[in-house]
């Protein structure tokens, strides 16, 4: 069983940041978190000095950048704080998480007013241009969790003259919650599919019982909640999460809807859909398997409680949402709020993977129709693309690393800042698959430091076709080291790869309860359809 990862999480700020240490405790299993709270107002030591944790959480509210009102002054100091955050991911490892600046302009003066609405702003952009510069800085909105609340009811003037410390209670548990999301975020492994049901969810009634031009999707309420939610569905499929339908209908009458009523999500928007009258655990199921995704990886959303109860007893590891139409402002900020579905960003893969997921799907059907597997895996064209120690994959490879769980032989977890080091003391290649259906992306990584393999994976989506063999047989090949080692550690959902080190031409050396120990002997055979490109 695997233990939560070891996290030093530390706070600086301007203002007192004891009460931020619950952010350790918002992190559940994702991390075995300790907090250090360096002296308050000490910004640029902490960021110059040699104090080293693994998160950084920089807490600043609007009297570190100015006294009264927000100017270019605040805004050269936005741009000196920048300077010492990137100067400080250039010497070490770690995460910094800065927040947007929580205050209200107030003038009586318009144009002083807009003067200062525009210094702000300039202040939040060079935070904002830091991240996208910087994938080790993350910026949490500290503006907007506490305009939720209402500035009046957030801040304690007289608290902060008296004890430096200006939020009141409510304030202090919606900052945690923003900070413990953004360390969260880097930690967890994102869900990738939203399966979503048809009658009283994507539109409003039942196109078996009320015609397709009865249905209510449209600009007028409750149809509005439906076309909102469309709109929502196709926002994630653009920030890379598949779209899946599951309905009780017949098949004509769910592709009707989208043939005969002018709605934001169309038919092809959808990887995959079931439109039958099996259960709707069952179609899940069905899902998962032509997907090839593990359950872990799917949301559900659907208006039937028995619907939802029904899927999560049959299948607990799929996380199911009810959407409540006659709610809407529950159910139009629903999946805004599934922290799941949440990223620090996304990847040209994520981007790609309607396509590639699509392309699945083809090759599903494709194996059901050949004669032979033998004559499937040949038809495929497969062709993998191996990139050792290259930059541009880091984002991706660590990705790949923390959410893979099945073929995963030690399930170990990195960092960007963990991985960017073994390429620089050793070998970290990058698998990218092509094939007549098209390119998966970057599905495998494999890391091999001082004579070890210490970690070998690779995505659900790329097996059943022995590439996994053949990346493994490549690494043999270049690391040319007839003693390379290499260890099996067993968790809850690796055992498919138990057996995967024997049955590729390594010896078994020894064994525990911690796992197996193997040395390279002859490797894994060559498989004469799969071509291996270096790059």
């Amino acid at each position: 069983m695997t233990t939560a990862r070891a996290l030093s999480i530390g706070f600086v700020g301007n203002v007192v940041t004891n009460p931020f240490g619950k952010v350790s405790g918002r992190l559940g299993d994702l991390a075995d978190a300790t907090c250090a709270h360096f002296p308050i107002g000490q910004i640029e030591q902490v960021l110059a000095g040699p104090a080293s944790v693994d998160v950084l959480i920089v807490h600043l509210d609007h009297r570190w950048f100015f006294d009264v009102a927000p100017d270019a002054g605040a805004v050269a100091r936005a741009r000196a704080l920048a300077a010492l955050v990137s100067a400080r991911l250039g010497r070490g490892p770690g995460t910094i998480i800065l927040n947007t600046v929580p205050f209200v302009p107030v003038s009586s003066v318009e144009s002083d007013l807009h003067d200062q609405l525009e210094a702000l702003a300039g202040v939040n952009a060079v935070l904002f241009d830091l991240a996208r510069s910087q994938e080790r800085v993350s910026v949490v909105d500290a503006a907007g969790a506490l305009a939720i609340l209402g500035f009046a009811n957030a801040f304690r003037e007289r608290n902060r003259l008296l004890y430096q410390m200006p939020y009141a209670p409510a304030a202090v548990d919606a900052l945690v919650e923003r900070y413990a999301d953004a360390v969260a975020v880097r930690l967890r492994a994102r869900r990738k599919v939203v399966v979503v049901d048809a009658d009283n969810t994507l539109w409003g009634g039942v196109v078996g019982e009320d015609g397709v031009e009865n249905l209510e999707v449209d600009t007028d309420y409750p149809g509005i909640v439906h076309t909102q939610l469309q709109r929502q569905l196709l926002r994630l499929k653009s920030l890379g999460i598949l779209l899946c339908a599951v309905t009780k209908n017949n098949d004509e009458d769910f592709r009707s809807v989208f043939a005969q009523r002018a709605m934001p999500l169309r038919l092809d928007d959808l990887v995959a859909y079931r439109s039958n009258w099996s259960e709707k655990s069952d179609n899940i199921r069905d899902l998962a398997e032509t997907l090839n995704l593990g359950l872990d990886s799917f949301v559900f959303l659907d208006d039937n409680p028995f619907e939802i109860e029904e899927v999560r007893a049959r299948l607990p590891g799929v996380e199911c949402h009810l959407f409540d139409r006659t709610r809407p402002e529950l159910a139009l900020a629903l999946l805004d709020g599934i922290a799941s579905l949440r990223a620090r960003n996304v990847t040209a893969e994520d981007l790609a993977k309607t396509e590639q997921y699509r392309g699945e799907a083809q090759r599903q059907e494709l194996q059901r129709s050949a004669a032979s597997m033998e004559d499937y895996l040949a038809s495929l064209d497969i062709r993998v693309h191996m990139a050792r120690n290259n930059p541009g994959s880091l984002r991706r490879v660590t990705q790949l690393i923390n959410k893979t769980n099945q073929f995963n032989l030690t399930t170990r977890r990195y960092t960007e800042d963990e991985v960017a080091s073994a390429m620089r003391a050793g070998s970290v290649y990058a698998a990218r698959v092509v094939d007549r259906f098209g390119d998966m992306g970057v599905v495998g990584v494999a890391i091999v430091r001082d004579g070890a393999l210490e970690t070998f994976l690779m995505s659900c989506r790329a097996l059943g076709r022995r590439i996994e063999s053949q990346v493994l047989r490549y690494i043999c090949q270049q690391e040319a080291d007839p003693a390379l080692r290499a260890h099996y550690r067993p968790s809850p959902k690796n055992r498919m790869v138990e057996t995967f080190l024997d049955e590729n031409g390594f010896a078994l050396i020894g064994s525990g309860p911690e796992g197996k120990d193997y040395r390279l002997t002859r490797g894994p055979d060559d498989t004469a359809y799969i071509h291996i490109v270096a790059e």
